[in-house]
């Protein structure tokens, strides 16, 4: 009996630490799982040790300390190497350099990264102001971009040429906890259950700016924020359509998947996730996505990376297969999580353009 109550204890203790740690305020930093083998920089090739994200299909940035690439298509593979094309070196890549490969080819700010000129607006939450950029455009229709957890707005880079080039306005917003936005009063992230009022904010904010309506563009967590204000009384008359990339679309579903990826036994999900609820204060039912489809009175636009290692892939094909005259659904075969703009980059920009040619 002691041994079972002392591994009871074991197993609670490890799911107590999980909840911690997924509550934790974190932001994604650049990390270097990878080493250059070769490097040529008149051929344009690197040559790398297999690993996380080397033989991904796509364009990228390579990044490493003190410096950063442009990354591109796999030229051949081994069982031990990958070998790329390379172009726009900053700084010195050198064989043995530990590298890592980023899914935002982009670093900076709308002006540094894209040429667009943009100014630096504060959005009014109960918390205090959140800063966001706003990027002018000709329509009366704005768009209000979304990251995902831990991320930032740079995240909303790879989007901006093509919305620009449709005349968008954009409002790329930060919320709670995010570096230079206010901290949530017991400083812990709360997956998006009070996250999405300051999504809600800034659609006030362009709504008091003069925007005729607002299409949500959210990216992982910041598209299961996004159905979540289009469902919101107060915001709803305002959601003309939502372009969801790689959106979390059931969070239960979402921690079993990440255990099945890492090889944790489903039992300490199954036990992470009400300790998770409740100390988070996180009602699943109102992130079940699949369950509040039907009160989408709006167009949705959906990709999905098919090799997603955060979100369950399978959930995005119900999504749409539930609500087909609703939902475009943009499947991109190999493309990890938000990915699928650098996997694929022609036919994303093509599915926006021609989902958001609608609006005024």
């Amino acid at each position: 009996m002691s041994i079972l109550i002392a591994l009871l204890f074991a197993v609670f203790g490890v799911a107590w630490y999980a909840s911690g740690r997924l509550m934790a305020v974190t932001h994604v930093r650049e990390s270097y799982p990878l080493r250059v083998l070769a490097s040529d920089t008149d051929a344009k090739t690197v040559v790398l040790r297999r690993g996380t994200d080397a033989a991904e299909p796509g364009t990228f940035r390579l990044a490493w300390p003190g410096g950063h690439a442009i990354v591109g298509a796999v030229i051949s593979s081994t069982s031990e190497t990958v070998t790329r094309r390379i172009s726009l070196v900053d700084g010195q890549l050198t064989v043995g350099q530990r590298v890592g490969i980023e899914s935002n080819p982009y670093t900076g700010n709308p002006l540094t990264a894209l040429g667009l000129a943009f100014s630096t607006v504060s959005v009014a939450t109960a918390l205090g102001p959140m800063p966001a950029w706003y990027i002018p455009g000709r329509r009366s229709t704005w768009i209000i971009l979304i990251h995902g957890l831990g991320g930032s707005r740079a995240d909303t880079l790879p989007a901006m040429p093509t919305l620009h080039a449709l005349g968008y306005p954009m409002l790329a917003v930060s919320y709670r906890n995010d570096l230079g936005a206010p901290q949530a009063p017991d400083h812990r992230s709360h997956l998006g259950a009070t996250e999405w009022h300051d999504v809600a904010a800034a659609v006030a904010y362009a709504v008091g700016h003069h925007a005729g309506g607002v299409v949500l563009y959210g990216y992982s967590l910041g598209g299961s924020m996004a159905l979540m204000v289009a469902r919101d009384p107060a915001t709803r008359p305002y959601i003309r359509a939502l372009v969801l990339d790689s959106p979390v679309l059931d969070w239960p579903a979402t921690l079993d998947y990440a255990a099945e990826q890492h090889g944790i036994p489903r039992v300490f999900a199954r036990i992470t996730e009400p300790l998770l609820a409740w100390r988070a204060h996180i009602d699943y039912a109102q992130f079940n996505q699949l369950e509040h489809e039907r009160q989408l009175r709006v167009p949705v636009l959906l990709f999905q990376g098919g090799a997603d290692t955060v979100v369950p892939p399978n959930l995005a094909r119900e999504f749409a297969r539930d609500r087909p005259g609703l939902v475009t659904y943009v499947p991109v075969a190999g493309a990890d999580h938000v990915s699928a703009i650098d996997t694929d980059p022609g036919a994303y920009k093509s599915a926006l353009r021609r989902f958001l040619a609608a609006w005024p």
